[in-house]
């Protein structure tokens, strides 16, 4: 059977669904993404899912037996019974001391490591070496009380403990903070995990080591806890057995968590990482393995099972501590108050303290005089000051701050049909606002800035431009001069039409629209137009004026349902009103182009300052008036740019974006950051119109504000919550091109998808969309999402996003995780295109949301 191009739908399409058993629910995007589906998924492969468990009480006697009572409860509350096979761990809280700094956590139970099997591994460390780890245990007396409750008494007697391997005795202190967890399920069954703090004598409470909490890892590893998971769910379980003096019996590495938890962080920015060349991710496109030289870091755990982090990358800033060290925590602010040889020398792992290389201060031999070299603040070794990496790098530092303002509708909330909004732009530098009018082009090109310090600013404008777009479910350029796509006429006239008979042109690619007409009947707008000449009112057809040309034109009604014709300095302009999928104007060949427009049948689509890049709008004053945009005016208070009026525009948020500098790019290490800035404002409605996707702050950004910026040499992207409201700037939906190819700024969902899924991707330098190729080579082959990819709410949160993620499927979105062949070929199979040269001019109709 041959389908010539049809798509299949109704009721075949649904046998066929049945047929394949792919019917109804089960292909939709929930059914195979999202927080429910991996629990579902969970629950449905082993049974496992999650509980509440909570430690109700804990004892423990003179002589040291440990006895735990805690409860089981579903999800609505009821009591689990008949639960088994639950581990449980307990330790002591012990104070400063030994040359320590800080207070740690020391296990009553341990278990030895010992290496074998060498020959088959590829381990640092001989057969036979052995390692002293913290564990758990699960063979004491259980009692089920049939309720969902239960009580627990250890095996293990916490006055008659000594690690396996050193043979150190562990003594139990009565007067000490105790912690008791228990961990249960994991990989199949009921799985949860608790904590319970106590003194088992009753004394008061003198100390306290709550540093990072639960949450704050959540945020970026998810509800599952990747990266761990199972049933070990919280840090203050991991800190349990994690502790000072355990260790990796193959690599011989520390399993203290504050020290693998810093270098499994760090991985890629170690400085042990980077071999005599520098680089740290091998090139693909060289036969060399860059990375062959490289240091490494890698645990090999349970089993012999290799886990190597040696090119992890943070998603925040790596001197951004309170990244993770935020929240309540009593001891939240030890990164800085409670300085050590083993926390600092984690990240700073090329300083040996031991013989003092690498450290400025020397040999040290305990933490005594970390905290008087280095306090919490202050000039001189400040804790603070040395990780505030914004304040170190001077070309990373912008010139200005930019006040953004948007005129006020007159409604109040949102701008409707006849009105144009009004941009105020105020540039200050060191706080007070600059004479605007000096903000004026640079012919000599930029001055940049280095590392070591920049030079004088000449007070030419390298880069300062304007980008409006929107609404937020489809990101569109708007309103703007380069939003526009117009074609114009070759001079102000008279034009001679006498022999002339029509003027043709196609609109957004020549696509029909449809609508509804009054009656609730379908009603096309055609992209394809003839306006015949008899229709305009000449007083001399062979003398027609430029303003006759325009009134003839916007008395055709096909044209001005689809274009506007206008004058600009004098010459005959038409742009499309941007209504179509992709917009564009092009002139057919006519008598009229000829003699008006000088026979051009090119395809004008949007563009900017970077010839088809990005739809910018320059705000500087050139010396040649005719470059200035029109629609810019320039008093010593502020710039204003006038915007079209918002008639054509669906409801929904718009963002205007601005970013500006004097000193400018010379290359990737000779430039100054630019100073942005970006506002949203109302088209049609009040109501706000949620982004897509947005929570970028969770992972990339410190509760302060600070964190990661992406593209300081260019772009300055801040990774907030409303990153996408600047990203979506550039990363429009528009292709610039008449092949309808992406360039320049590519569509951000596929980009930013294909970003975080970089080491799992087959082609990732294509999929991600780098013409030049990966900026940091090889590092996009390396990019891991921190958690299970599919869960999507990470970045399109139920509540403050919204929701599309579910509810519409598309091939840009979709490609941007699964670019296999055989899924890119499902997605040109799935669209009809009539011209599939051209695969983004469009004409394409997506079936996605037949069957997703």
């Amino acid at each position: 059977m041959h389908w010539s191009g049809r798509l299949l739908t109704g009721t075949l399409l649904s046998l066929l669904l049945t047929v394949f058993g792919f019917a109804g629910e089960q292909v939709r995007i929930t059914s195979f993404h999202g927080t429910d589906r991996l629990m579902a998924d969970a629950l449905k492969k082993s049974g496992k899912h999650f509980v509440n468990a909570t430690i109700t009480s804990a004892t423990a006697d003179p002589g040291g037996k440990v006895t735990v009572n805690f409860k089981v409860k579903d999800k609505a509350g009821k009591g689990i019974a008949g639960l088994k096979g639950i581990s449980f761990s307990v330790a002591k809280l012990v104070p400063a001391g030994g040359g320590e700094s800080f207070n740690k956590w020391v296990p009553y139970i341990w278990r030895s490591e010992v290496t074998s099997g060498s020959a088959a591994g590829n381990w640092p460390k001989p057969d036979g070496t052995a390692a002293d780890q913290g564990f758990r245990e699960d063979k004491g007396m259980l009692t089920d009380n049939k309720n969902g409750s239960y009580r627990y008494v250890f095996t293990t007697n916490l006055s008659k403990i000594k690690t396996p391997v050193a043979g150190a005795a562990i003594p139990y202190e009565q007067n000490r903070f105790h912690r008791v967890t228990l961990m249960m399920g994991g990989h199949e069954g009921p799985t949860a995990t608790a904590h319970f703090d106590f003194v088992p004598d009753g004394s008061p409470v003198k100390d306290s080591r709550t540093i990072v909490e639960t949450n704050t890892c959540k945020a970026c590893h998810g509800v599952e806890f990747h990266g761990h998971g199972g049933d070990r769910l919280t840090v203050e379980n991991c800190v349990v057995c994690h502790a000072p003096n355990t260790k990796d019996a193959q690599s011989g590495e520390s399993l203290d968590f504050k020290v693998m938890i810093h270098k499994i962080h760090a991985g890629g920015e170690l400085a042990s990482i980077p071999g005599p060349d520098g680089k740290v991710w091998d090139d693909p496109s060289t036969s060399a393995n860059e990375a062959a030289d490289n240091g490494h870091y890698a645990i090999w755990g349970d089993k012999n099972t290799k886990h190597e982090w040696g090119r992890g990358e943070f998603p925040a800033v790596l001197k951004n501590c309170i990244k993770c060290h935020q929240g309540s925590g009593a001891n939240v602010d030890n990164w800085k108050k409670v300085p050590s040889r083993v926390a600092c020398g984690s990240c700073h792992d090329t300083v040996n303290f031991a013989t003092g290389a690498n450290h400025k201060g020397g040999r040290q031999t305990d933490d005594g005089k970390c905290a008087s070299c280095h306090p919490p603040s202050g000039a001189h070794g400040g804790v603070t000051e040395a990780h505030e990496w914004f304040k170190k790098d001077p070309r990373n530092i912008p010139e200005f701050t930019v006040d953004l303002m948007i005129s006020k509708p007159r409604n109040g909330t949102h701008f409707a049909a006849g009105e144009s909004p009004v941009v105020t732009i105020v540039i200050k530098e060191d706080g007070k606002p600059i004479d605007h009018t000096t903000v004026v082009e640079d012919p000599d090109g930029p001055e940049g800035c280095v590392k070591a310090g920049c030079p004088p600013k000449d007070g030419k404008f390298a880069v300062a431009y304007l980008l409006v777009h929107g609404p937020r479910a489809k990101r569109n350029p708007v309103l703007t001069t380069t939003a526009r796509v117009v074609v114009q006429s070759t001079g102000a006239g008279p034009f001679n039409l006498s022999t002339a008979k029509d003027l043709g042109l196609k609109v957004d690619g020549g696509q029909d629209l449809f609508t509804r007409d009054v009656s609730g009947g379908d009603k096309v707008l055609s992209g394809t137009i003839n306006v015949p000449v008899t229709a305009g009112k000449f007083a001399d057809k062979a003398a027609a004026t430029a303003q006759e040309i325009v009134t003839w034109l916007n008395g055709d009604p096909v044209l001005k349902a689809r274009a506007i014709a206008y004058l600009d300095k004098g010459k005959v302009a038409i742009r499309s009103r941007n209504l179509g999928k992709v917009f564009s104007v092009q002139l057919t060949t006519s008598d009229v182009n000829t003699v008006v427009f000088g026979n051009n049948t090119g395809v004008e689509m949007v563009g900017g300052f970077l010839a088809g890049f990005f739809a910018s709008n320059s705000l500087v004053r050139y010396a040649d008036p005719s470059k200035n945009d029109p629609k810019v005016t320039w008093t010593k208070d502020a710039i204003t740019y006038a915007l079209d009026p918002v008639d054509d525009l669906k409801a929904g948020t718009y963002a205007a974006v601005v970013e500006i500098t004097d000193r400018g790019r010379i290359d990737e290490n000779n430039y100054k950051t630019p100073s942005v800035a970006k506002r949203t404002f109302q088209v049609g409605t009040a109501t706000e119109e949620l982004a897509v996707a947005g929570n970028c702050a969770s992972c990339h950004q410190g509760p302060d504000g600070q964190g990661f910026v992406l593209d300081y040499t260019r772009h300055y992207k801040i990774f907030d919550n409303t990153a996408v409201d600047q990203c979506g700037a550039c990363h429009d939906y528009q292709p610039r091109k008449a092949t309808a190819e992406w360039s320049g700024g590519h569509p951000l969902s596929k980009r930013s998808h294909a970003v975080h899924f970089g080491s799992k991707l087959n082609y990732p330098l294509t999929t991600v969309s780098y013409l030049g190729g990966d900026p940091v080579k090889g590092r996009n082959w390396n990019i891991k999402f921190p958690q299970d990819v599919r869960n999507c709410e990470t970045c399109h949160p139920a509540g403050t996003t919204s929701g599309t993620w579910k509810t519409e499927p598309n091939r840009l979105a979709c490609a941007g995780c699964h670019d296999s062949d055989a899924a890119r070929a499902h997605m040109r199979v799935q669209t009809w295109d009539p011209t599939p040269a051209n695969q983004w001019n469009g004409d394409e109709v997506e079936s996605c949301k037949v069957c997703h």
